[in-house]
Formats: structure tokens, sequence, C-alpha cells
């Protein structure tokens, strides 16, 4: 709980808080099933990586997603627990345990990193890579 705070003590500088709260949307997106919110973080030419493979571009990420979870009873419940946060004027990156939750099967959990960058006023997924 102490590595928590402090990951949150060090978010409020820089960027890093604009983040976490739209880690916290993102979230919310994906448990009410818009995938195409959930994405719509993604840079262009952001690049995901997962233990099945590389997927570049964001409408790449979001076809992979719908394949993946085609409704949103398959989606589950989801809920990202930052671990540790670094930030600087414009990039974040988020150390993150993901857990799915299902009412019908045992939850799923891993962990991720994401890394923002600031476009305009801002914050794009660039990199993501999920364990």
């Amino acid at each position: 709980m102490l590595a928590y705070a402090l990951s949150l003590a060090l978010a409020a500088a820089d960027g890093g808080h604009e983040v976490l709260a739209l880690i916290e949307k993102q979230s919310a997106a994906w448990t009410r099933g818009d995938l195409d919110a959930f994405c719509s973080v993604y840079a262009d030419d952001a690049v995901f990586v997962s233990p099945s493979g590389v997927t570049k571009g964001r409408a790449e990420v979001l076809a992979r997603y719908k394949k993946k979870y085609p409704t949103p009873a398959a989606m589950g419940k989801l809920t990202l627990t930052p671990i540790d946060v670094r930030s600087t004027a414009d990039q974040v990156s988020v150390s993150a345990k993901w857990t799915l939750e299902y009412p019908d099967k045992p939850a799923a959990t891993g962990h991720t990193v994401v890394v923002f960058v600031r476009k305009g006023t801002s914050w794009l997924i660039v990199h993501d890579a999920s364990m």
C-alpha cells in the first residue's frame, strides 16, 4: 500500500494524475462493454505487446480486442491497479495489475506497462505491454 501511495504522490507531478484519471475512464468503458471508447486513447501508431504477439496501430488493437472479447459478458469487469507511475512533462508510464472479474468463472489477472505521451491537450497510449 505504501508503494501505491508513493506512486500516486509521484503521479501528481507533471501529467501523472491526468493519466490515472484516464485509466479509470478506460476501465469504466471496458466494464460497460465499450471497446471503441476503451481504444480511443490509443495513438494511431500504438504498439500493443502480449503473450500472443505484437499488434501495431489503434485500429488493429481495436480489431484484436473485438475478436478476443466479442460481447460485454466476455469482457468482464476490468480493474487496473497502478503499481508505479513515472512522469515527465510529456510522457507518463504506468505499471499496473489488471484484473478481469466474471460472474460465472474465475477472475483473470496479470500485469501491464502502459506508456502515454502528450499530444496537444490529450494523452495517448503509444506502448502497451500486457502479460
